[in-house]
């Protein structure tokens, strides 16, 4: 599948790794997501075609996404980045809830959950690293990259192994740690961007205040 996704994209000979690995990310990531997520529901005939008919778009709006980062990468400035970043977070925090779903589902130790989630974490922030990056002007070489990855990636294994002993469901588990997720993201890019001001921070505190919130708020200890 990779190799089919860099041989339309025209880099299967490219001899820029870190390039090849940064489009092959989201694919790949929404690809077993969506199909670990999708095995876990009781799906119909029909209900499968119509499923099919919208990842084959999906898969096409990857494909676009992953385009525009791949031009941007030489011209800083391409109108569209800017709407292939949002459309290519979106798609990040879908798969990642996907992923996070699926491993709720198989109701693991709160180790396995805690270096799962560490795993598609590290994945999910240095992807969203990159993308970031090649808005800057030096591709982001000044930057340290594994900062921005294993830093956040430890915080939202944290998060799920605090969730592991929180009486939550799947869904609604899922659904926090991707806020998490998106939280951070939020402050990274504000922060590669050099745009880290006071009014970013308390936007995404009041994000993350609302999440602590609804945790609590929709605790049930009671075990009803």
């Amino acid at each position: 599948m990779v190799f089919c996704f860099w041989f339309g994209m025209g880099i299967v000979f490219s001899p820029e790794v870190n390039l090849r690995l940064m489009v092959a990310v989201l694919p790949t990531l929404f690809y077993i997501g969506a199909g670990m997520f999708l095995a876990l529901l009781p799906l119909g005939f029909w209900s499968q075609i119509i499923l099919a008919g919208v990842f084959g778009v999906i898969a096409y709006v990857i494909f676009l996404v992953e385009n525009v980062f791949l031009v941007s990468v030489g011209y800083k400035t391409v109108p569209l980045y800017r709407a292939a970043y949002t459309v290519g977070l979106i798609l990040l925090l879908v798969s990642g809830f996907f992923l996070f779903n699926t491993m709720w589902s198989y109701r693991l130790v709160f180790w396995a959950n805690l270096v799962i989630s560490t795993v598609i974490s590290t994945v999910i922030f240095w992807y969203h690293f990159k993308i970031v990056a090649i808005e800057l002007a030096d591709d982001g070489r000044s930057k340290n990259p594994w900062v921005y990855t294993l830093v956040p990636a430890w915080l939202v294994g944290q998060t799920a192994l605090a969730l592991s002993f929180w009486p939550l469901g799947i869904f609604k588990g899922s659904m926090y740690l991707v806020l998490v997720v998106y939280i951070l993201c939020g402050l990274i890019q504000a922060d590669l961007r050099e745009r880290l001001f006071y009014r970013v921070i308390l936007n995404y505190a009041w994000i993350g205040i609302a999440v602590i919130g609804g945790i609590l708020w929709l605790s049930s200890w009671g075990g009803g």
